[in-house]
C-alpha cells in the first residue's frame, strides 16, 4: 500500500513537472493573432497588441505591451488582473488594471462597442502612470491617476462618470489660456460629477489650491475657496469658455496676483472674490474687494488703491479709493455694458498730476456725471494739437451727461464750477481764473468767467444754445491786455505789442456772420506793430497830388507800409454791431505824427467799407482814404478834399491830436519839409 502511494505521488509530480515544462515551452503570443481577430470582429475595438504575457496557471492575469486602440489610444503596457469573470451573467470584475505610458486623444476617442457578455464591468483598482492627453486645445502630460471602486459600464451602457474615488497628479496641463504644472488632486466621482476636494498646482509662476467640481450635465465648473498666490496671469486675448458652460467661484482668495491683457494691467492684487459667476462672454456676476499696487486701463492709471466690486451682466459697480497720478482718488462708478454707459456717481481727486498723451482716446459712448470734484490738479499735454497746461486747477461738475458729442443736464441742478491758478494755452497765460456755469435742456449759461489774462483782467458772461443754430450771447470786458502775448500766440507774420481794453456785448449765431448784433469797443495805447510804417506812408501821400480822387494799387501800398514799423500812442474803435457789421463812430488812431479818424463798417465776414481821414490840429480831414472789399486785398482810393476856411471838423472824438504832429495845414506843412 505504501509502495502504491509512493508511486502515485511520484506520478503526480512527473505530470506537474511536465505540465510546467510544457507551459514554459508554449508561446502564448501564438494565440495573439486569432484572439485579436476575434475581438476586433466582435467588438469593433480596432485593437492591436505588440506582445502578450500570460500564464494558464494564473488565467486571470494578463500583461500586454504596445497596445493600441484605433488612432486615439496607445500604451506601452497594460496589466489586467481579473477578480471574477462571469460571461453568462455578463459580469466582469477587474481587481487591478494598470496602464503605463499611455496616450489618449480625447477629440477622436470613441466608446468601445463590447458584446453582451461584457455588459457590466467593475474595476476595483485602476492605476495610470505617465499618461498624455490631447484634445480641443488641451494638452496634459505625466499624469498619474489612481481610481478605486469604479463601474464604467452597466447594463451594456458606458457610464464614465460613475461613482468612484480618485487621486493623482500631472506634470503639466496646458491650454491657450491656462498653464498648470505640478498638479496634485484627490476626490471622487459622484452623481455624474467630478468632485476634487483638494487641488494644488503651480499656475502662471505662482500657486493655486482649492476644491473643484466639474459637472458636465449642468455644464459648470465650480471652484470652492480657491487660493491664488504669486500668480502672473498674461492673456493675449479675452478668455473664453466652451459654449453653454459656466464658471463659478466662491470665496476666492488673491495674494500678490498680477493680471496683464492688451488693455488692462494690474499688479500686486490682494483680496477676495465671492459668488462669482461667468458664462464665458461679457462681464461676470459677483462681488469682491481687493487692494493692488498699481493698475492701468489704456491711459488710465491707478497706484496703491482699494476697490470694492459688485456686478452682474447688466451692471458693474465699483467703489475705489487710493492714489493716482501722485495724488488721491475716491470714486463710485457704475458701468452698464449693454448701453455702453458709465455713471460717475461720485469722483473726487486731489493733488493729481495728469499727462495728456497724443494717443489718448475716449471710447465710452455715454458718460453721466452726478458728482465730480477735482482739486489741486495739474495737467500737462504732450499733444501738439492740444498745447495746454494747468497748474493748481479745481473743477466741480454735477448732474451732467455726455453722449453723441453733446452735453445735456440730468437735473435742474446741472452746473459746472472751476478755478485755476495758472492756465497756459500755447503762449497765452491765464491766472487766478474762475468759472461758474449752468446747463439747461437748451442752453449753456456762463454766469461768471473771470481772471488775469494777457497780464490784464478779463470777465465774460453769456449763454449759448446747445442745438443749431447755436444762438449765442456774450458780455466781455477786458482791461490792460498786453498784446505781445497775443502776438506770440498767433505767431503772425507781423508782431505787435501794447495795451488794449475791450468791451463787448454781442448776440448772434456762430455759423451766421450776418446775425451778430450789439456793441463793441476797443481802446489801446502804446501799440507797436511790425511792418506797419503808417507815418512815413502818410507823409508821402500828403506830399503827392490827390486833388482828384484816384485809385491806388493796394498791394503796392501794403509793400510801402512794410518798409518800416509803426507806433501808435492811442487807439479807440467803437460803435454798434448790426447784421454782422461793426459801425464805427468817433473812432480814431493816434500815431506819432498823425491822427487818423475812421468811419464806416467792418464785417464779421472779413469785408470792410471804411472811410479814413488824416486829421489836422483843427479836426479837419486833409487826406481821405477809402477801403472797400475783403480785408486781405481791398480796393484803395485816395483823395485830398478842399478845405474851407474855417474848415468843418471831420472828427471831434476823445483821441487828441499827437503832440509831435505838424501844426496848421498838413499838406502845406509836409510839402514844406525838406526831402528825406
Amino acid at each position: 500500500m505504501k509502495k502504491l502511494a509512493r508511486r502515485g505521488l511520484t506520478g503526480l509530480l512527473i505530470v506537474l513537472l511536465g505540465g510546467w515544462l510544457l507551459l514554459n515551452l508554449l508561446d502564448i503570443n501564438q494565440l495573439k493573432k486569432p484572439v485579436l481577430s476575434w475581438l476586433n470582429e466582435n467588438t469593433e475595438l480596432d485593437l492591436s497588441v505588440g506582445r502578450l504575457e500570460f500564464n494558464p496557471l494564473s488565467p486571470y492575469k494578463l500583461l500586454a505591451e504596445d497596445v493600441r486602440l484605433g488612432d486615439w489610444f496607445s500604451a506601452r503596457q497594460v496589466y489586467l488582473e481579473l477578480e471574477q469573470l462571469a460571461p453568462l451573467a455578463g459580469r466582469t470584475q477587474v481587481a487591478i488594471l494598470d496602464v503605463i505610458d499611455g496616450k489618449l486623444d480625447l477629440e477622436h476617442a470613441q466608446a468601445p462597442a463590447l458584446p453582451a457578455n461584457l455588459a457590466d464591468i467593475r474595476i476595483a483598482e485602476l492605476n495610470i502612470q505617465n499618461l498624455s492627453l490631447t484634445g480641443t486645445g488641451w494638452e496634459a502630460g505625466g499624469i498619474t491617476l489612481a481610481i478605486t471602486d469604479w463601474q464604467p459600464r452597466r447594463n451594456g451602457q458606458w457610464q464614465w462618470w460613475a461613482g468612484a474615488s480618485l487621486n493623482g497628479r500631472a506634470r503639466q496641463l496646458s491650454h491657450p489660456a491656462l498653464e498648470l504644472s505640478g498638479l496634485d488632486f484627490s476626490g471622487q466621482l459622484r452623481q455624474n460629477r467630478l468632485e476634487l476636494n483638494d487641488v494644488r498646482s503651480r499656475l502662471f509662476g505662482g500657486l493655486f489650491s482649492g476644491s473643484l467640481v466639474l459637472d458636465p450635465s449642468r455644464r459648470e465648473v465650480q471652484l470652492e475657496q480657491p487660493q491664488f498666490s504669486q500668480i502672473k496671469l498674461q492673456l493675449a486675448d479675452a478668455p473664453v469658455l466652451p459654449e453653454g458652460w459656466r464658471l463659478l467661484l466662491n470665496r476666492a482668495s488673491l495674494d500678490n496676483v498680477s493680471l496683464s491683457t492688451s488693455r488692462l494691467n494690474i499688479n500686486g492684487i490682494k483680496g477676495e472674490l465671492r459668488d462669482l459667476e461667468w458664462s464665458g462672454s461679457g462681464l461676470p456676476d459677483g462681488r469682491g474687494s481687493w487692494q493692488a499696487d498699481e493698475a492701468t486701463l489704456d491711459w488710465l492709471r491707478l497706484d496703491r488703491h482699494r476697490l470694492q466690486w459688485l456686478g452682474d451682466s447688466e451692471r458693474q459697480g465699483i467703489n475705489l479709493s487710493g492714489q493716482a497720478w501722485e495724488g488721491s482718488i475716491e470714486a463710485e462708478l457704475e458701468w452698464y455694458p449693454d448701453q455702453g454707459r458709465l455713471d460717475i456717481n461720485e469722483l473726487q481727486m486731489s493733488g493729481n498730476k495728469l499727462v495728456w498723451q497724443p494717443d489718448i482716446r475716449w471710447t465710452v459712448p455715454e458718460v453721466r456725471i452726478h458728482k465730480l470734484n477735482l482739486s489741486r490738479t495739474e495737467l500737462l499735454s504732450m499733444d501738439d494739437a492740444l498745447p495746454l497746461s494747468i497748474f493748481d486747477g479745481a473743477l466741480f461738475i454735477t448732474d451732467m451727461a455726455w453722449s453723441a458729442g453733446l452735453w445735456r443736464p440730468l437735473s435742474e441742478q446741472a452746473r459746472l464750477e472751476g478755478s485755476v491758478s495758472e492756465l497756459v494755452w500755447n503762449s497765452l497765460i491765464a491766472r487766478s481764473a474762475h468759472l461758474n456755469a449752468r446747463l439747461t435742456d437748451e442752453q449753456l449759461l456762463i454766469d461768471r468767467l473771470d481772471g488775469d489774462w494777457l497780464d490784464g483782467k478779463a470777465t465774460l458772461s453769456g449763454s449759448m444754445n446747445l442745438y443749431a443754430p447755436h444762438h449765442t450771447r456774450l458780455e466781455l470786458s477786458g482791461e490792460r491786455w498786453q498784446l505781445r502775448h497775443l502776438s506770440n500766440w498767433l505767431r503772425a507774420g507781423q508782431g505787435f505789442a501794447g495795451e488794449l481794453n475791450v468791451t463787448a456785448r454781442l448776440t448772434g449765431e456762430p455759423s451766421d456772420s450776418a446775425s451778430w448784433q450789439g456793441d463793441l469797443k476797443l481802446q489801446g495805447q502804446d501799440i507797436f506793430v511790425e511792418q506797419a510804417g503808417l507815418d512815413p506812408w502818410l507823409r508821402n501821400r500828403l506830399g503827392e497830388d490827390y486833388t482828384e480822387p484816384r485809385q491806388v494799387d493796394s498791394a503796392l501800398a501794403a509793400w510801402d507800409l512794410m518798409q518800416q514799423d509803426g507806433f501808435f500812442y492811442r487807439l479807440e474803435l467803437q460803435g454798434p454791431v448790426q447784421h454782422g457789421q461793426w459801425l464805427l463812430n468817433n473812432s480814431a488812431v493816434q500815431s506819432v505824427r498823425h491822427l487818423i479818424a475812421l468811419r464806416g463798417s467792418a464785417g464779421a465776414d472779413g469785408t470792410m467799407n471804411l472811410n479814413l481821414g488824416v486829421i489836422n490840429d483843427k479836426g479837419c480831414r486833409e487826406l481821405a482814404i477809402l477801403l472797400r472789399g475783403d480785408w486781405h486785398a481791398p480796393t484803395l482810393r485816395l483823395h485830398q478834399p478842399p478845405l474851407n476856411t474855417p474848415c468843418k471838423p471831420w472828427y471831434t472824438g476823445p483821441v487828441p491830436y499827437p503832440a509831435a504832429g505838424l501844426p496848421g495845414n498838413l499838406i502845406e506843412a509836409v510839402r514844406a519839409l525838406p526831402a528825406p
